[in-house]
């Protein structure tokens, strides 16, 4: 299905946690300090136990003034398997950090998103991500402690603005993924494929692949419109600590063919399905590209 039918989808929920929301406030500045001219997103601390997962969700408000964000930084730490950035319609968000197991909501639009390493991505000079007046921000943390002792958690988004909107061209976000499968137990190389026809025109200029711990590698290839298949982005071995950003400049246009393969090795007695924890699988990839329209993609549905 296309990706914009996403928001309608409202994921798995997580495991059940161990854990406290501890009394460091987001307005505590994390380091390194925020741009001038920008923002930091802090969330406060949450002490999650070992073995505990949860989502968490914490609200901030963007400027009073049209801005394009340029640059995000993540600062973050263990036991953060992922960060989610999204904006919100309207202010429907509890202002407060509370619980939220779902992957996305109908009232979300996706920002940006960093995995289990902190992460930054560069806008390419005069695009942005164009955000309205006092747009309510999500954070939402994917928290899982895998130890033996207690972590204590605090992750920041350091945003860079431009001011001047009017000189921007708006970037965003373009998915390609599966949300239904199984991984068969004692399987090797089990390959998940991916098809999908472009329809509109895009300029690319960073890729973000996803897995989790059963991935191997992934593959993607382009086919342009009467043209021959090609490679377009590879990693191998996959690697599921270093979930990267990576540069990626190409462009792409109406009537080429992006085909994504994410491949595993299962050495367990159990299948492996889908799901945001990441003892399940996931297999998406993400296209930062300009200029942005709509939230769009190739998503198969649950």
């Amino acid at each position: 299905m296309r990706a914009h039918h996403l928001l309608l989808l409202i994921a798995i929920g997580a495991a059940g946690a161990c854990g406290t929301e501890a009394a460091t406030t987001p307005s505590d500045d994390l380091s390194p300090a925020p741009p001038a001219g920008g923002q930091q997103l802090a969330t406060s601390s949450y002490l999650l136990d070992p073995g505990g997962e949860i989502y968490m969700c914490y609200q901030f408000y963007a400027p009073d003034e049209r801005v394009a964000i340029t640059r995000i930084q993540s600062i973050q730490g263990d036991g953060v398997h992922h960060v989610g950035f999204y904006q919100a319609y309207g202010r429907d968000e509890s202002p407060e950090p509370h619980e939220c197991p779902v992957l996305i909501k109908q009232t979300w639009t996706p920002i940006w998103g960093s995995n289990t390493a902190a992460a930054e991505l560069v806008m390419p000079t005069g695009t942005g991500f164009v955000i309205e007046p006092g747009t309510q921000y999500i954070v939402q943390l994917h928290l899982q402690n895998t130890g033996d002792t207690p972590l204590d958690i605090r992750v920041g988004l350091n945003l860079t603005y431009e001011h001047d909107v009017a000189s921007i061209t708006p970037a965003g976000i373009f998915a390609l993924g599966a949300m239904a499968f199984e991984i068969p137990p004692t399987t090797t190389d089990h390959t998940l494929a991916i098809d999908c026809p472009l329809e509109k025109p895009m300029t690319v200029f960073a890729v973000e692949p996803h897995m989790h711990k059963l991935g191997t590698k992934m593959v993607a290839n382009l086919t342009p419109q009467g043209g021959t298949r090609a490679p377009f982005y590879m990693i191998d071995p996959w690697a599921f600590g270093e979930q990267p950003i990576d540069p990626l400049a190409a462009t792409l246009a109406p009537g080429d063919r992006l085909d994504l393969a994410c491949h595993y090795d299962n050495p367990t007695s159990a299948s492996v399905g889908y799901g945001e924890s990441s003892d399940k699988e996931m297999c998406f990839f993400v296209l930062y590209y300009y200029p942005f329209d709509h939230l769009d993609g190739c998503i198969t549905s649950l």
